[in-house]
């Protein structure tokens, strides 16, 4: 039933890609582009994505006019996306800039006006797990039309994920650039990392002066069909790593579930772990920056692994790799003992190069760079 429901909404998504977005574009295309307009836009989220803050403030710092359009078309109705996806086509066909960091099908729908610059900041780090047109959960291999186009800019975290963005996404050459990921210049800064410490203890107090461990699953599946491994297993742990760990959960936010998942955003729990438990998330991308110990827990390694496939071998990650649930524990507390972190720091140079405290600069930098281009 759960899949014949995701297939009706791809042909809905097909239907207002192919003819209600473009019309909806098209009649107001005529108007004169505002080059000091720029949109960010999301459709995961109903406030803005830390993906995207850093770059909001440098665009307003520079006298931008910012429209924020936020929406989660997984849980909003079908009469709001709707509402909302025309609503971002009447702004974009007269905006000078747009700026996306997840999939988005209404800024791809249209044929865009060439002097509008699109940016796609994208949410995760990395290399890891298949994606795009090369996962059948991402863009079933039935769905007619181009979910990715129009982009003029994707930002990645080091150059060896260039090649891979570009065929993932079917992007020509020049496109994908390895300018750093904006949001990771927050970790940078000492102030935030002490603000994070200072949230912890303020909201879990029990915390102080233990070992902070953190489970930060992907979701399995796909964004409409989210499902979770390890649940259970994890829960048990807080009775086996004893008095001197503290364990905090933080799912995906394709998850709902806040008997278990903590209020603390991930961005704001990677400085404070002093381990993070995570499976196939890019997430251990940017707590690489940190050089602290890691543990990857994936009980259905096998299955996992065949079905979605891997960019990079998952066997040679950082960390220690967990698929019996009997040794997650004794794992943890070895890794945090033993932890090689001259591992992780190759596993940081090969791919976080970029994130250097100054992406949000040199994309900036870039996207103005690329607006002249385009009115000349």
């Amino acid at each position: 039933m759960k899949k014949a429901g995701f297939f009706i909404k791809q042909l809905i998504k097909m239907f207002s890609q192919a003819v209600l977005l473009p019309l909806c574009y098209n009649i107001y295309r005529h108007k004169e582009t505002d080059k000091s307009l720029v949109i960010f836009a999301d459709a995961h989220h109903h406030e803005m994505p830390y993906s995207m803050k850093l770059l909001s403030e440098k665009f307003i710092e520079n006298g931008y006019n910012v429209a924020e359009l936020f929406s989660d078309y997984g849980h909003d109705g079908a009469f709001t996306t709707l509402k909302n996806m025309l609503r971002f086509e009447k702004l974009y066909a007269k905006a000078g800039f747009v700026v996306i960091c997840d999939y988005f099908l209404p800024v791809s729908a249209a044929r865009k006006k060439p002097e509008t610059v699109v940016v796609q900041l994208w949410h995760a780090c990395g290399i890891f797990k298949r994606f795009a047109y090369e996962a059948e959960d991402d863009i079933p291999s039935y769905y007619k039309g181009r979910v990715i186009k129009n982009y003029d800019l994707v930002t990645v975290s080091s150059p060896a994920c260039v090649p891979v963005y570009s065929r993932a996404m079917q992007l020509p050459d020049g496109i994908v650039r390895p300018l750093g990921v904006s949001r990771t210049d927050i970790y940078f800064d000492e102030n935030y990392i002490a603000k994070c410490k200072e949230k912890l203890y303020r909201l879990y107090p029990d915390a102080r002066g233990k070992k902070l461990a953190v489970w930060a699953p992907t979701f399995r599946g796909n964004a409409a069909l989210p499902y979770l491994e390890g649940k259970e297993d994890v829960l048990k742990l807080r009775g086996l790593l004893g008095e001197d760990w503290y364990l905090l959960i933080r799912l995906h936010p394709h998850f709902h579930d806040k008997e278990i998942s903590c209020e603390i955003p991930t961005e704001e729990l990677l400085p404070t772990a002093d381990l993070l438990i995570s499976d196939y998330s890019t997430v251990i991308f940017e707590y690489s920056l940190f050089e602290k110990p890691l543990v990857l827990f994936a009980p259905d390694y096998d299955t996992y692994g065949s079905r979605r496939g891997f960019y990079i071998d998952y066997k040679a990650l950082p960390g220690r790799i967990v698929t019996d649930k009997n040794e997650l524990a004794a794992a943890v507390k070895e890794e945090y003992e033993n932890f090689d972190r001259e591992k992780m720091r190759r596993f940081k140079r090969e791919y976080m190069s970029g994130c250097d405290g100054q992406a949000t600069r040199r994309i900036y930098d870039t996207i103005m760079a690329e607006s002249k281009k385009h009115i000349s």
